[in-house]
């Protein structure tokens, strides 16, 4: 029974609204402990229950959820005088439904439903189960139970509705139909009907019955005026009689329609459909594919006399002639396009009257010309023309487009709109090369001339003549494809980068670049651009085609993984989503919503881009563990071992597949499912590739539909394979010989059975290829595409033969030798082939590369499981070793054989990675240019290029606007060049595996961490920075001071432009006075996370250290771990407002250690002898982590900290935030054993997420006692950490530096600055969505120094305009307090809480005394900030807590011997006070070095000027400085 009023489940609605508005404020640890609280005092209601489900469910514990879920409906099932009401039971159906268990969520409701069976509510709830189920006959019933309790018309209609669901899935029928009508009828003599949609469902019923006429007698009673729109009711009136052939009152229905809506193209179709007695509109089984729409307008040969054609006709012409008079304007198009509709009707019926289709077509060019649908409008009536009147009418639009006196933007658009038409009638494809060369050109041209006309457009507007350079890039491919002259393809790309620099929102350009880059295989470019497409909801479903295919045939298998679960993850939430859609539909009384949404979900389910997806996620995952036989057991086992994804793809999926992608966005040479172009040779004739496909579609399914069941078969084949193989062995070295499940032999030969007849060959059929091949008899040729395919065949051929008594007698003795020299020789044949042919990338476009990364991903990948499982089978362990004793195999024909496989595969895996490594030492430039020999010469490609370089070069302000000229001086063409080598270098990386999956990451010379660089004190260096990544790079030398060298400092933006893809810098400066240790790391974005390294500073030569030298120096960095793209983390970070997703891991020298999963065996190890000391180089590299270290047993003696010596002194445990360093001694002086280095997190933010697991390192004296048992190693000591908030620890560390000796702290301050560090939230911007303010309450979050959120420059440095005198960059206006004086550290004002944005510098004169207060705030929380000064080292002369007091606190000020950092940790609720000297011109960045703070903005800068003379000025910029 429902709850009564104030009563929730049977409890006080006091006590659980505040877990529920925990639970909605997203505080889930708070819920649960309301929810404890509530349960320990209702601890038998099944509510309180159900809603601590709930709330586990939604702090991602699944398991623990489900089983508190099913305890409450255990409870409620067993308790018989609880109360069951709908709000316990829908938190049940929440909980169920978000753990795919809907049908416990049903049996709850049946039960009560049972239990009091005219509850209204708990029957609304067992309905919204049956929708969410997809149960239409359950639905039906259910809906008609409710009517008949409360007889209500909506009940009814549920019940109709859902008859009309079993109708439309192919159940019930006529009879079904008949009993709808029924009811209806039953109910109207009754009660009638009350709502739009109610008439709606009735006609529709009647409709599908074919009851024309009753349906029309409805609709002009009573009823029919349910419709309020007019217009609605005159166009079910008009469909109705014309399906009654009343085409007479029809059409004068529809004329009515015209007169109201003269631009209802439909509507006049059905008009002279009509007049002509056309029934083809009308027709039951036509259907209309709204994806693929035609342009073509079908229509049946008018049976009509000409008498009455013409009579029809000339009424038709007349009356859209009256409503042309009528709606003169230019954006009314249907009236005019009606006249060539009816120019074409009389055609198509004989009745050609010389040049009126050609006139009516010049003055539509005329009017509408200049509109990018004027081509897709006037395509279906260029089809009944002639080619001369094609090329008569081309010339007459010439002609119109020279004598217009329009609008420089009008004739622009009528210019292109002459380029489509040529293309669409084939024109193009009967020109010369040199005809081409120059139509691209010209193209490019107009582009060029016409940009000015956009100078005053907003940067998301279009800009006029965009069309132009997708167009001239098109042509470009079609010249290539007529010359297979790679220079154009060169030249398209780098059109299209072109466009892309003048705006970056050009999606057509997108796409093609996309391709583009793919067929020259660069992967990383053809994602990055697909990335930048942004593609949300369901556009994932109907865009994603252009790059998923490309992908599955790359080795970006981490972009695959991201790409496959994004959209596997978007079809699944939608189509929970559509059963809530559904419901929501019948609630809200739109039945025909309802329908729509069945309809659509059943569409989607059956997409083949779904299938495919599901099935490639799957063998994604076998392939990327392919190296490790337990972990793929492991894989196989969770998907039923391969059952799943036969049951996925049975028959009756496949045959209704859906094509959901929309190919008409794709340029006619990309590749089709069954075709690639640009692979084969010229075809001498246009393309248009929506229509090839619409015209293939058939084919398309059944191609489709063989390898979705070969894909789908892989898995299972792989389990039986190790099943097989591993019989095998097992029956060959056995004394016991036994024998092999002859089960698992039939099932493996059946599924290759299968695999066989989806290649086109019976099993013994495709064997005899596999030999031919294998024994030299036969070319690869004979497997066509399908090469991969047969070597997958050939491999689990090979495992089902070792596993097989029976041996086919039909296959013939050549099939009965040796199955594993058949499948070595097959792959060797193939692979040294494809090596020997294949060319440097960039001179053979197209499939080279993918088919090589499938053959070493598939059939190698699937053979070296096969060998596992064997040899896992000969060495035997444990038990069974010890009965059967020690065999030696060696010698055994069997293990001769398997040695020799894996000799093979070594030898081929050899060669692939030769040939790689060839790729990859090749010349960078390649020589790229002379593919272009355009540029300057009459022939060959590089003529469109000229032309936009040389606007690019005489681009000005006044004539283009400010923006694109900023673009057009930006833009290089020899970048373009070196990126794509880049990009196709960068697919040939190699992938990190941490935490059992793997990642590709950015490292620099494919180290992570990078390379270690050891230098002296006053040392010079220069280190050249090739960036061969895919995202734009700078590196920053932390610590270093960088005296007069400020463009050698590296953060993005502030000191340099960043170095995009394919570039390169030197950064040049000298060591000055610094020894110890400090490092480097990348400033651009996140990525640091991966890009670091040590930079060790030794005393010059003839120093030494002020203590005794160490035997070892050893460097270890602390890192952070994400398992994903941290470039990812923060860009979805920076989208949603919210926080970023904590790291996975943290790590030592890049390896987690042996306390995280699948890192055991690479934990780092520190080796030591008994009694030697060690100097621990210790840098905290992480990106939004302090962190505490120690090592157990050990004291830990501190000597310098960022570079700076101090007085030593000795502790068990440190504190390092980001940034900082800190070397330590430690004394071999413990019982010889192994000893964990250990780190974990210092947080000192209240109620914020952070990783909470330690990673360790292994302090290993060399004298350690050998492990008991051979092959294990002793466990480590673990030590004590503290606590991760032990801010009493921290300060006990931080407070014991002091520098060596008596220091010259500066004491007269000529600049005293008081600056406020911490964060805030911004509100949700006006127009924003929920998803983009995922903040606390719905903001976004934000930080700041003294209330300014620091913005970094876009087009220019903040150095570079400094220099150069470039306005409009920076203000020098920065607060040296805070604007308002509040509480920093106590409860801070809401109003306080939103900083200002802006790009404010402080300026200093050269060799001012600084001094800064650096206080935090509460501001949301208090958090320690490790703030970092570039280009300074600075004293730290006083912490503390609270609020600084000017007055009492400088008596705790230390200027004798404070201690000399780069990066302080000012104190969570606390301050910290630092100086230094401004003795180092330029601009420096001042940032807290939590990269997620500093994304938010906690920075600002310093503006340093010039002192006097050369000595005391900044160096003027580098020769190669990046530019922006």
């Amino acid at each position: 029974m429902s709850s009564k009023f104030g009563m929730a489940g049977g409890i006080p609605e006091r006590r659980v609204r505040p877990i529920w508005d925990a639970v909605d404020s997203r505080q889930f640890k708070a819920a649960l402990k309301l929810s404890t609280a509530l349960l320990s005092k209702y601890p038998k209601s099944p509510y309180a229950i159900a809603l601590k489900g709930l709330i586990l469910e939604r702090m991602g514990k699944p398991d623990e959820a489900l089983s508190v879920c099913i305890d409450a409906k255990e409870r409620l099932y067993s308790n018989d005088v609880v109360i069951v009401d709908d709000l316990t039971l829908s938190t049940l159906q929440i909980v169920f439904a978000r753990l795919d268990r809907l049908d416990l969520a049903t049996s709850c409701y049946e039960y009560a439903c049972g239990k009091f069976p005219n509850n209204l509510e708990l029957m609304m709830g067992l309905f919204n189960c049956y929708v969410r189920e997809y149960s239409f006959v359950k639905q039906q019933q259910t809906a008609i139970k409710m009517y008949k309790v409360v007889g209500e018309e909506r009940f009814l209609l549920w019940a109709v509705c859902s008859i009309q669901l079993q109708v439309l899935s192919g159940t019930g029928g006529e009879k079904l139909l008949l009993l709808a009508e029924g009811l209806l009828k039953k109910h109207v003599a009754s009660h009638s009907l009350h709502e739009p949609e109610a008439l709606l469902l009735y006609i529709s019923i009647l409709e599908q019955q074919a009851k024309y006429g009753d349906a029309l007698e409805i609709l002009s009673g009573k009823l029919g005026s349910l419709l309020i729109i007019e217009v609605d009711r005159l166009r079910i009136q008009g469909r109705l009689l014309a399906r009654l052939c009343n085409y007479a009152a029809a059409a004068d229905i529809f004329k009515k329609i015209l007169e109201i809506c003269p631009d209802d193209w439909e509507c006049f179709l059905n008009y002279l459909g009509c007049l002509l007695e056309d029934d083809s509109r009308w027709c039951s089984g036509t259907i209309i594919d709204q994806l693929h729409p035609s342009n073509y307008v079908s229509c049946k040969l008018s049976h009509l006399n000409n008498e009455k054609f013409d009579s029809q006709i000339e009424n038709a012409s007349h009356f859209m002639q009256k409503i042309q008079i009528e709606n003169n304007t230019d954006f009314v198009r249907c009236p005019y396009l009606a006249n060539l509709e009816i120019e074409r009707r009389k055609r198509l019926y004989g009745k050609v009257e010389d040049g009126q289709l050609s006139d009516s077509l010049l003055k539509y060019f005329s009017r509408f010309g200049h509109m990018s649908c004027f081509t897709t409008d006037v395509e279906m009536f260029l089809q009944v023309m002639s080619h001369e009147e094609k090329m008569t009418l081309v010339e007459k639009f010439n002609k119109s487009c020279e004598s217009s006196t329009t609008s420089q933007a009008k004739k622009l658009g009528q210019s292109i709109t002459i380029f489509k038409i040529q293309e669409a009638i084939g024109t193009m494809a009967n020109l010369s090369s040199d005809e081409l060369e120059c139509t691209a050109s010209h193209m490019a041209d107009i582009y060029c001339k016409n940009l000015p006309l956009s100078k005053d457009l907003d940067l998301q507007e279009n800009m006029h003549g965009e069309d132009l350079l997708s167009m001239s890039s098109n042509v470009l491919v079609q010249l290539f494809w007529r010359t297979r002259n790679v220079g154009y393809l060169l030249e398209a790309i780098m059109v299209l980068e072109f466009g892309l620099t003048i705006r970056r929102h050009v999606w057509q350009y997108k796409i093609l670049l996309l391709h583009l880059y793919s067929h020259l295989s660069a992967f990383p470019l053809a994602y990055e651009w697909y990335k930048t497409l942004d593609i949300k909801n369901i556009l994932l479903e109907t865009v994603v085609h252009h790059i998923l295919p490309q992908m599955l045939v790359s080795p970006l298998w981490v972009d695959l993984s991201d790409i496959l679960k994004d959209y596997l993850k978007f079809m699944d939430d939608h189509f929970r989503e559509s059963a809530d859609l559904t419901f929501l539909a019948y609630r809200h009384r739109t039945y025909t919503k309802a329908i729509e949404f069945v309809q659509f979900k059943e569409r989607l389910q059956h997409s083949q881009q779904y299938l495919i997806s599901r099935h490639e996620a799957a063998i994604l995952l076998l392939k990327q563990n392919a190296d490790n036989i337990e972990e793929e057991e492991s894989i196989l086992e969770s998907s039923d071992f391969g059952i799943q994804l036969l049951e996925l793809s049975s028959d009756v999926t496949c045959k209704s597949l859906t094509f959901n992608d929309d190919t008409r966005s794709r340029p006619w040479w990309t590749p089709a499912p069954d075709k690639n172009h640009l692979l084969g040779p010229f075809e001498g004739k246009s393309i248009c590739h929506g229509d090839y496909l619409q015209k293939q579609a058939e084919e398309r399914g059944a191609n489709v539909r063989k390898v979705i069941e070969r894909r789908s078969l892989l898995p299972r084949l792989i389990y039986l394979s190790i099943v097989s193989a591993s019989s095998s062995i097992k029956e060959s070295v056995d004394s016991n010989g036994s024998i092999c499940d002859g089960k698992n032999s039939r099932e493996l030969k059946s599924l290759l059975e299968r695999y066989a007849r989806s290649l086109g060959r019976s099993f013994s059929e495709a064997v005899v290829e596999i030999v031919g091949v294998s024994n030299g008899q036969k070319s690869v040729e004979v497997f066509g595409s399908n090469i991969v395919d047969w070597l997958n065949f050939a491999v689990f051929f090979n495992a089902w033969k070792l596993g097989s008594h029976e041996v086919d007698s039909s296959l013939g003795d050549e099939c009965k030798s040796s199955s594993w020299t058949l499948v070595s020789n097959l792959i060797e044949k193939y692979t040294m082939e494809k090596l020997r042919s294949m060319q440097p990338l960039i001179q053979s476009p197209g499939v080279d590369i993918s088919i090589l990364v499938q053959i070493v991903t598939e059939p190698m990948a699937w053979h070296c499981i096969v060998l596992q499982s064997c040899i896992r089978s000969i060495l035997p362990s444990g038990k069974r070793k010890k009965k059967s004793g020690p065999t030696d195999n060696s010698n055994s024909p069997l293990f001769q054989e398997i040695q020799g496989s894996v000799q093979s595969l070594c030898d081929m895996m050899g060669e692939v990675t030769k040939w790689l490594n060839e790729q990859l030492n090749a010349p960078e430039e390649d020589n790229l240019v002379s593919y272009l020999p355009g540029r300057g010469c009459n022939q060959g490609p590089g003529k469109v290029l000229q032309v936009l370089e040389a606007l690019a070069s005489s681009s000005t302000d006044l004539e283009h606007g400010e923006r694109i000229s900023k673009a057009l001086c930006s833009w290089r063409s020899n970048d373009i060049l070196r990126k794509i080598v880049i990009g196709q270098r960068n697919v040939q990386a190699t992938p990190v595996k941490r935490l059992c999956k793997t990642h590709n990451i950015i490292t620099v010379n494919g180290q992570y961490p990078g390379p270690t660089l050891e230098v002296n004190n006053g040392d010079s260096l220069e280190v050249k920075v090739v960036n061969r990544a895919r995202y734009n790079v700078t590196i920053h030398w932390h610590g270093i001071r960088q005296f007069r060298t400020g463009w050698a400092d590296g953060p993005e933006f502030v000191t340099q432009c960043p170095i995009r893809p394919g570039q390169s810098y030197t950064y040049r400066f000298t060591i000055e006075g610094q020894e110890g240790t400090l490092w480097w790391h990348a400033h651009s974005s996140w990525l640091r996370a991966t890009v670091y390294g040590a930079l060790i500073i030794h005393p010059k030569a003839g120093s030494s250290y002020p203590f005794t030298k160490p035997k070892r120096e050893t460097p270890l960095m602390l890192g952070e771990w994400w398992d994903a793209n941290p470039i990812d983390v923060v860009r979805e970070a920076t989208r949603t407002g919210a926080a970023p997703n904590i790291s996975d891991a943290y790590t030592i020298n890049g390896q987690p250690g042996d306390l995280y999963k699948c890192s055991g065996k690479d934990t780092v190890i520190v080796p030591l002898d008994s009694g030697e000391t060690n100097l621990l180089r210790v840098i905290n590299s992480a990106l939004n982590q302090e962190l505490f270290f120690t090592i157990a047993n050990h004291r830990l003696t501190i000597v310098a900290v960022d570079a700076s010596y101090v007085k030593p002194f000795t502790t068990s445990v440190i504190m390092i935030g980001p940034g900082q360093t800190t070397d330590i001694l430690i004394t071999a002086d413990q019982p010889p054993a192994r000893y964990y280095i250990a780190a974990r997190a210092y947080q000192s933010a209240q109620n914020a997420a952070f990783d909470n697991t330690t990673t360790t390192a292994i302090l290993e004296y060399k004298s350690a006692p050998c492990p008991a048992k051979k092959g294990q190693s002793a466990r480590p000591i673990l030590p004590p950490l503290p606590a991760y908030n032990d801010t009493a620890t921290v300060t006990a560390f931080t407070s014991s530096l002091r520098s060596p000796s008596k220091v010259n702290v500066p004491t007269d301050i000529d600049e005293n600055l008081f600056i406020t560090v911490g964060l805030g939230l911004n509100p949700c911007p006006r127009g924003s969505r929920a998803r983009n303010c995922q903040g606390p309450n719905g903001t976004r979050f934000t930080s700041s120094m003294n209330n300014v959120s620091f913005v970094l420059p876009s087009t220019v440095s903040l150095l570079q305009a400094h220099q150069q005198g470039i306005p409009g960059v920076f203000t020098t206006d920065f607060p040296a307090v805070p604007p308002v004086k509040f509480d920093y550290t106590g409860n801070v004002s809401r109003a306080l809480w939103s900083p200002v944005r802006g790009t404010k510098l402080y300026k200093l004169k050269y060799g001012s005394t600084v001094q800064i207060v650096l206080q935090d705030t509460t501001i949301v929380t208090g958090e320690n900030h490790p703030i970092h000064i570039h280009g300074y080292d600075f004293y730290i002369i006083a912490e503390g807590f609270g609020n600084f007091n000017s007055q009492s606190d400088t008596s705790k000020f230390n200027l004798v011997d404070p201690p000399q950092r780069n990066t302080v940790g000012v104190p969570v609720g606390g301050w910290a006070v630092i100086r230094f000297v401004a003795d180092n011109p330029g601009v420096w960045l001042m940032h807290c070095h939590l990269d997620v703070h500093i994304t938010w903005g906690l920075a600002m800068a310093f503006l340093v000027e010039n002192g006097v003379g050369k000595l005391q000025s900044l160096e003027p910029p580098p020769a190669d400085l990046p530019v922006c």
